[in-house]
């Protein structure tokens, strides 16, 4: 498909026995229809070349799409889809319907659970590789999702539509959406498949941490997040430490987890709340993610310490572990970090 600085050129739609339909009504699509269908797969904007190329395209039609008939329902069709803070447009054209697992099931399930968003199902979007798709504006910003094939994922993608209406804004945790997003524009896939390996650490957690052999507590809580399109996750963390005065000691640090294809390594920089940052390398061992940390400040003399993580149904395990001289490595501190208020990454 042809790019432009509007995004991806409108391809004409596919064809039903010869007459444009409506999928989701199975009768004729009306002047209005292909406007909308057009407006939505333009996100908003296009050059007038695109909207008269697109006409043109709809010659094999069962009625003639006038010049300007077409202009002007492309203008109600601008209006529309800018009317409202969020609108999520679901394909209601082919191949969409056809790859959707149970389209009534599905449909019907769209229309009850979409909340907080307005909602409409339009003609083809264009990505037809994509189907089905689905297109989310928020504000004069636009997200595409696609292969969003059943309940399970029209849940995904309608929680993250919900949520970025609320908040009035794209730059919300996509959370389980993340793995349906595309960019129609850019070449760089989907978010890091590589990550797909530590995609446990996504989700809001909590666990009440202890100190093997020793007295003592802490409590941990993280919120891991897919960001920048999915190329990295996201942590925020924060170690409340009960003092012996009565106050809490808290430390608070951010980490931005990647994947470095040339090397084929997974990095890891944290931020402290110090104003210190460190840099992690990660090794996979069977299920679970050993890398280098530092020594906590009150032990005694060691030469050295690592972290591991290890996924478990519905969270996961973090383990600190020191080494004394030249033994082997002793457990230091362990937590169970499981679900929150959300929900973790399957």
């Amino acid at each position: 498909m042809e790019r432009t600085t509007f995004g991806v050129v409108p391809t004409p739609p596919v064809l039903l026995a010869g007459v444009a339909m409506d999928a989701a009504q199975r009768t004729p699509m009306t002047v209005e229809d292909h406007a909308r269908a057009f407006v939505v797969r333009a996100q908003g904007r296009w050059r007038e070349a695109d909207a008269e190329a697109f006409r043109s395209g709809l010659g094999g039609c069962s009625h003639a799409l006038d010049a300007a008939a077409f202009g002007a329902a492309l203008e109600e069709a601008r209006t529309w889809f800018f009317a409202d803070d969020a609108h999520i447009f679901v394909c209601a054209g082919e191949p969409c319907r056809t790859r959707s697992r149970d389209t009534a099931a599905v449909t019907a399930w769209i229309r009850e659970h979409a909340r907080g968003v307005r909602l409409s199902f339009t003609g083809c979007h264009g990505p037809c590789e994509h189907a089905p798709v689905a297109t989310l504006r928020v504000g004069g910003r636009c997200a595409m999702f696609g292969q969003v094939h059943d309940v399970c994922d029209w849940d995904a993608v309608l929680d993250y539509a919900g949520r970025a209406a609320a908040a009035r804004t794209l730059l919300v945790d996509p959370s389980h959406a993340e793995s349906f997003r595309f960019d129609p524009v850019h070449d760089h896939g989907r978010a890091s498949k590589p990550l797909q390996r530590l995609a446990f650490l996504v989700g809001h957690f909590v666990g009440e941490g202890v100190y093997p052999g020793r007295t003592g507590s802490f409590r941990k809580e993280v919120v891991g997040s897919w960001e920048a399109g999915g190329r990295f996750i996201g942590l925020r963390m924060a170690v409340t430490n009960p003092l012996a005065d009565g106050r809490n000691d808290v430390h608070e640090a951010l980490v931005l987890v990647g994947y470095e294809g040339t090397a084929a390594t997974y990095h890891a920089r944290a931020y402290t709340d110090s104003g210190t940052t460190m840099e992690y390398t990660l090794a996979f061992e069977d299920d679970r993610v050993i890398f280098t940390d530092r020594v906590p400040g009150h032990v005694g003399p060691t030469t050295g310490a690592r972290k591991i993580l290890a996924a478990r149904a519905g969270g996961y395990d973090e383990s600190l572990e020191v080494r004394y001289a030249d033994g082997p490595f002793e457990p230091y501190s362990c937590v169970e970090l499981r679900p929150l208020g959300g929900r973790s990454q399957p």
